[in-house]
């Protein structure tokens, strides 16, 4: 790093904050000029302040970081350009709708819109300074997550604008405007008064809530519940996707509702095919009396292939030495989701979650499962008296091979990712708030799943897990282990040097390399066709090393017997005599 580099970094950067810092002014004063007063205005306004508050914060920051780096070596340092604004603050209070002005509204949205455009440049622009000298990127991840969140604002409230404006012929726009803006206000307490009467839109709007506070209210909520209105509540279809709710419940209410999904599904086969449609389809079709391309191509038979998939994982609870077996969620549509959990995370000493990465859909994630249960396995065996629990968890939308060029769905893009982290962080959320006691929770993202835990651990700086592990990763979006809002030493990386996808680094620097900060693991080297989706093998070092970094047994940790010296016929580097890793590290 040369003195001159850090300077001009600090002028360009000061010039950016200069243009920047003032984005989410204009609609700041919107709003304080009254475009919408009462009702949910107060939920915006604070949403807003918080991202505004935090923009010129983390230029100031950026500035001071890019000042410092300058001054150590030598350069005088620059003096810093003041990113605060003062903006008259006297928004609407709390409490009964009082009004929507139109005009201002519209206005309101514009400014929003042109302020996500350019944050989202400006975020992307600081990420390539910061980076260049290898300086902390979290600036620059604030700076985009409040043009994320700027950008999401819009396409919803310009809905229901136009939905004002085409009742004003009927109704007082400002009537129109309680409707439908008042949503934004609704309490959650009064939210959860009509989920306890079994209200399906009730619990549809909660679902859709991803704020880290939820899960913490409903884990609340229930606890105060009568029993009946409990035993009411688990019947309710999927009342056991919401996060905050034991794992006991959630696992009652989602088999309740897969039990009814079968009934459903095979009464409907049984009407096409006739009553032996079902063994036909437990048989692989084998003694089925129609033609059996016809029944494949039957919806019905798909999503009750995937039934008998999840019942087959299930029944293995509490038998030959597994724990009970928890779904946590689930759901039958598109490529499917799923999160299943061999040990009761509620209770659990350490829980320890799986994120799967490219091509994981339901009708082939019986081997994921598999993954967890094998772990649960390996780090009980030296849990001592610590209890384990391991969750194999689909909850996003993986980027599939077959959409290799949708725009949004690829996984030569960070958008899936982006979605899954909302995800994966407000399922984390869900377990912290339904844990009756204390213990650890750690986050193992394989694959392109190790991307989706890095953008989730940014949404949750220090939150979302105690320890993240990393295997065969084309990059977690930053460039630093620290930028994850952990110690870097709380960050875990293993590498069969053969994994063809962990040496892309295609999403931020490598996690593999030394300059990432992370802690390596030894996991040893396999075949390259064999070294992606090796690291769970049974026996295997890598697998016995992830249950001791479950267990906090860094000082145990193994380096894999040497490779043999002879040479080998597919992968003559083979022949190396050498061990992957530093145990001591």
């Amino acid at each position: 790093m040369r003195a001159p580099s850090a300077g001009e970094a600090f002028r360009r950067v000061a010039l950016l904050a200069a243009e920047h810092h003032t984005d989410l002014d204009t609609p700041t004063r919107l709003m304080v000029a009254h475009a919408w007063v009462g009702g949910g205005a107060p939920h915006f306004a604070a949403g807003l302040a918080t991202h505004r508050g935090s923009l010129q914060s983390a230029l100031a920051l950026a500035l001071a970081s890019l000042a410092q780096a300058a001054a150590r070596l030598g350069a005088p340092p620059p003096p810093p350009p003041s990113t605060s604004t003062q903006v008259p603050t006297a928004p609407a209070t709390h409490g009964p709708f009082r009004g929507i002005d139109t005009g201002a509204m519209t206005a309101l949205i514009a400014a929003l819109e042109a302020a996500a455009d350019r944050l989202g440049t400006a975020g992307h622009r600081l990420r390539a300074e910061l980076a260049a000298l290898g300086l902390p990127l979290s600036p620059a991840w604030t700076v985009l997550r409040a043009a994320e969140w700027t950008a999401a604002q819009c396409p919803d409230l310009r809905r229901r604008l136009a939905r004002i404006r085409g009742s004003a012929r009927w109704i007082p726009a400002g009537v129109a405007a309680h409707d439908l803006f008042g949503t934004y206000a609704v309490s959650r307490d009064a939210l959860l008064a009509r989920l306890a009467t079994g209200d399906q839109a009730a619990l549809a709007q909660f679902l859709a809530l991803r704020d880290a506070a939820v899960p913490a209210q409903v884990a609340s909520w229930w606890r105060r519940l009568p029993d009946g209105v409990r035993r009411r509540l688990v019947t309710l279809p999927g009342f056991g996707a919401l996060n905050g709710l034991p794992a006991a419940v959630r696992d009652q209410a989602n088999r309740h509702l897969l039990a009814t999904e079968k009934a459903r599904l095979t009464a409907e086969l049984s009407r096409l095919y006739g009553p032996g449609a079902l063994a036909s389809i437990t048989a692989d079709l084998r003694h089925l009396a129609v033609p059996a391309a016809l029944l494949a191509q039957d919806e019905a038979v798909r999503l009750l292939r995937n039934i008998a998939m999840i019942e087959r994982a299930l029944a293995l609870g509490g038998v030959s030495g597994h724990p009970p077996a928890y779904l946590l969620s689930f759901d039958l549509t598109g490529t499917g989701r799923l999160a299943v959990s061999w040990g009761d995370p509620d209770t659990a000493a350490v829980t320890v979650t799986y994120v799967p990465g490219l091509n994981t859909r339901l009708s082939a994630f019986a081997g994921d499962i598999d993954r967890a249960r094998v772990l649960w396995q390996q780090a009980q065996a030296t849990a001592g008296s610590r209890t384990i629990a391991s969750i194999a968890w689909l909850g996003y939308d993986p980027p599939q091979i077959s959409g290799t060029l949708t725009p949004g769905a690829s996984v030569i893009g960070d958008a899936p990712a982006r979605r899954g982290a909302t995800e994966l962080a407000a399922f984390a959320d869900g377990l912290a708030a339904a844990r009756t006691g204390p213990g650890r929770h750690v986050v193992l993202g394989h694959s392109y799943g190790s991307l989706v835990t890095g953008q989730a651990a940014l949404l949750r700086p220090g939150r979302l897990a105690d320890e993240l592990v990393f295997v065969g990763s084309p990059g977690v979006g930053v460039d630093h282990a620290k930028d994850l809002g952990l110690p870097a030493d709380r960050v875990w990386v293993g590498e069969d040097r053969n994994d063809p996808v962990a040496k892309l680094g295609h999403f931020g620097r490598d996690p593999g390399s030394p300059t990432f900060g992370a802690r390596p693991f030894p996991v040893g080297r396999n075949l390259l066709q064999n070294a992606h989706s090796s690291y769970w093998d049974v026996d295997s070092a890598s697998l016995r090393n992830l249950g001791r970094i479950v267990n906090e047994q860094y000082q145990e940790l193994e380096n894999p017997p040497a490779l043999s010296p002879l040479p080998q016929l597919l992968m003559p580097q083979f022949g190396q005599n050498e061990n992957i890793g530093n145990a001591s590290h």
